[in-house]
């Protein structure tokens, strides 16, 4: 729940506009970077962490540390910084929910979502950790979803520079957040990155289960179940979890870190592998550690329980190993917990009914359930709640579209109590599969691998410097898992765009290379000819022409003008009519006379003997008058 309020700038700069979350160590407000004038979230410590020195400078350290975390999957620090009696981080303002409010609104999410969310969680932790940053408080509320569906995780450094100061907390202690603490951590122990993959694996059972593997009234019950004793099976709460994800989680909650994935990216490729219905590498096996501590009463265990919220993050001490203990004293706290625990059941089973008896109500009356079996989820829902029933949603793939429902409990028709719980199973379409990456691949191909694993293909097409045909991105991106008949969008290069010819006529030759050197374009071949308008020199035109759209490095061919000087050109041999139009073509003026030819040639008759002037001198345009010889036949040789 957010609140309006009326805030002094921190660093005159970010403008908070209102209070949307309260952390274990901060105030988290919606801010305005007033430099850049864009929404920020705004962490403000608490007091009572600014006014320890050695702190603070850790804590800088710490900040800058999670600045450089550059991650599609990790939320960006911008700034950090001193202000109004306290210290603050401005962050990238995700807009969406946490993973905490989706399994508390969803009662757990389904195993192919579980898969997807975890994986994107796990390639941000093996980026931290690759740069040094270990997290040390993965938990549901660090985990951020966007209105898109990206997963983002938050608050990377923060722990850490809490964690490290000595000053700050008591000797022998730890901070962290109970519910999803390794038994590392819970025993105050170095930490690596496989500390984070453990409380990763917890986030996945509450994902899977619908609630932690261990709970207890007090942290430190709760930190010390995770040292000493193995989880439930999640199979066990939930049945319809499927045997290689039940795998995958167990070995994240080996008590020995040796035992777990060896970082972030070897988890991500087990979850990728299960999204992709291949064998998983996790063994089927409970997670290694202390066996479960048997109850009295293993019933107890079976009722839905209220226990006290310890989700905050917060400062425990540290629990020391079990060979660090008195056997003695342990025997007691044993005894004495086995004897409570049959007293509370004695209890339960002398005055229970009693108890019930004397609180009964008057009974509720019943309506009839709607029936949504085949509905659209909003649809489904809209009309629950219209007859007074909470739906409550869980997701399944299914060969029915995404968002149908495809299984109602109670079933449709029933006489139910209004108020009840409608467990809703909807339709997450057919499966995930594993997005391949098909960049830079000619689109006949991308198209045809992505048909063949089920995809739809949308192909979009624009200028690129990459060669025609081939593809230079793809939505959704590589390695992304998506539902199976879903449409992957591919964007194709048509080549590199255009480039118009520039206008050259009438420059000299020298700057028309020029200016379609500028233009990306080539000179190609030159050609002269006379003009009596355009200067010698100069270009007379162009092929292709001035405004034709061509692709990059094309060459254009010029034509040069001579001015008005020409040559006379070569016609000896050809008719009178093709001298005629040579010699026009020339610029030059014509006249013919007919004369026999001279004694010993063969010319034919109507065709050029000789000109004058003779071939190849040069003329003036206009003004030179060209005189064509035309032969009147043959003559016979002389007679000797």
């Amino acid at each position: 729940m957010s609140e309006s309020l009326s805030f002094p700038a921190f660093g005159s700069r970010y403008q908070p506009v209102r209070k949307i979350a309260r952390g274990g160590m901060a105030d988290v407000y919606e801010a305005r970077d007033l430099l850049l004038d864009r929404l920020v979230a705004l962490k403000v410590l608490f007091s009572e962490l600014s006014t320890n020195p050695t702190f603070v400078e850790r804590f800088r350290r710490e900040a800058q540390s999670a600045a450089a975390l550059s991650h599609p999957n990790i939320v960006s620090v911008y700034d950090w910084g001193p202000a109004n009696s306290t210290y603050f981080i401005a962050m990238e303002l995700v807009e969406g929910s946490t993973l905490s409010q989706v399994i508390r609104e969803s009662g757990g999410l389904a195993p192919q979502k579980t898969a997807a969310t975890a994986a994107d969680v796990a390639i941000a932790l093996a980026f931290a950790h690759r740069h040094g940053v270990i997290h040390r408080d993965i938990k549901p509320s660090n985990v951020l979803i966007t209105e898109d569906g990206i997963v983002k995780v938050a608050d990377f450094g923060i722990a850490r520079a809490v964690s490290n100061e000595e000053d700050l907390t008591q000797t022998g202690s730890v901070l962290g957040t109970a519910t999803y603490i390794s038994p590392e951590q819970a025993r105050g122990e170095d930490l690596d990155g496989r500390s984070d993959i453990y409380s990763l694996g917890v986030v996945m059972y509450e994902m899977l289960a619908g609630a932690p593997p261990f709970a207890a009234d007090t942290p430190i019950a709760v930190a010390y179940k995770h040292v000493t004793e193995a989880p439930v099976p999640p199979t066990k709460v939930n049945p319809a979890i499927p045997a290689p994800m039940e795998a995958i989680v167990l070995r994240c909650l080996a008590k020995d870190r040796d035992q777990r994935y060896r970082d972030g990216n070897e988890l991500r490729a087990d979850l990728l592998r299960y999204l992709d219905e291949l064998p998983v590498k996790a063994p089927s096996l409970i997670a290694s550690g202390a066996p479960t501590i048997a109850n009295a009463r293993s019933d107890l265990h079976d009722r839905t329980q209220f226990i006290a919220p310890i989700d905050p993050t917060s400062t425990i001490p540290a629990i020391q190993p079990e060979g660090e203990q008195k056997p003695s004293k342990r025997r007691w706290i044993a005894i004495t917990a086995v004897i409570v625990v049959l007293l509370l059941a004695l209890a339960g089973a002398l005055f229970g009914p009693k108890l019930l008896a004397a609180k009964s109500k008057p009974p509720v009356a019943k309506v009839a359930v709607p029936s949504v079996v085949g509905a659209q989820e909003q649809g489904a829902t809209s009309s629950l709640r219209q007859a007074g029933f909470k739906p409550t949603l869980n997701f399944a793939a299914n060969s029915t579209p995404a968002g149908t429902v495809i299984g109602e409990r109670p079933s449709g028709g029933s006489m139910q109590p209004k108020g009840s719980l409608i467990y809703l199973t909807v339709s997450n379409g057919p499966g995930t599969v594993v997005v391949p990456n098909v960049e830079k691949e000619q689109a006949t191909t991308a198209e045809a691998k992505l048909l063949a694993l089920g995809f739809n293909v949308s192909t979009n097409y624009q200028n690129a410097n990459a060669s025609q045909g081939t593809v230079v991105s793809q939505s959704p991106g590589p390695d992304k898992a998506a539902p199976k008949g879903s449409t992957v969008v591919l964007t194709v290069s048509n080549g590199p765009a255009k480039v118009a010819v520039p206008n050259v006529v009438n420059l000299s030759l020298a700057q028309a290379s020029n200016k379609l050197g500028v233009a990306g374009l080539a000179v190609g071949t030159t050609t002269s000819q006379w003009s009596t308008t355009v200067p010698s020199g100069d270009v007379i035109s162009t092929s292709p022409s001035a405004g034709t759209q061509v692709a990059p490095n094309s060459s254009v061919n010029l034509v040069v003008s001579t001015g008005t000087s020409t040559t006379v050109p070569n016609v000896v041999g050809d008719s009178e009519a093709t001298a005629d139009s040579a010699i026009t073509a020339a610029g030059l003026a014509y006249t013919n006379t007919t004369e026999p030819s001279p004694p010993g040639t063969t010319v034919p008759s109507g065709d050029v003997i000789s000109t004058t002037p003779a071939a190849g001198s040069t003329a003036t345009v206009n003004s030179t008058v060209v005189t064509v010889y035309v032969s009147t036949g043959t003559s016979a040789p002389p007679s000797g």
